[in-house]
C-alpha cells in the first residue's frame, strides 16, 4: 500500500474558522464535504513548509504564521 505523508491547517483570523468545501469529485463519499486546508508534503519539503505552499497554491494566501 502506498503511503502518503499529509498536512492540515486551521485558519483563525479575528475568532473565525476558516473551512473549505470540496467541489463535485469523482467519488460522491468526498463530494461537498467540508475540510480545513492542507495537502501532500511534497518531497524535499518539510511539515512546516507544506501547509504554507498550499495555502498559497489553493487560496492565494501568501503571508501566515504557522504555529
Amino acid at each position: 500500500m502506498k503511503e502518503l505523508e499529509v498536512v492540515a491547517g486551521i485558519v483563525i483570523c479575528d475568532d473565525e474558522i476558516l473551512c473549505m468545501q470540496r467541489n463535485q469529485a469523482k467519488y460522491d463519499y468526498i463530494s461537498f464535504k467540508f475540510e480545513f486546508p492542507g495537502g501532500k508534503i511534497e518531497p524535499g519539503e518539510s511539515p512546516t513548509e507544506a501547509p504554507k505552499r498550499e495555502l498559497t497554491e489553493e487560496l492565494e494566501i501568501y503571508r501566515c504564521i504557522i504555529k
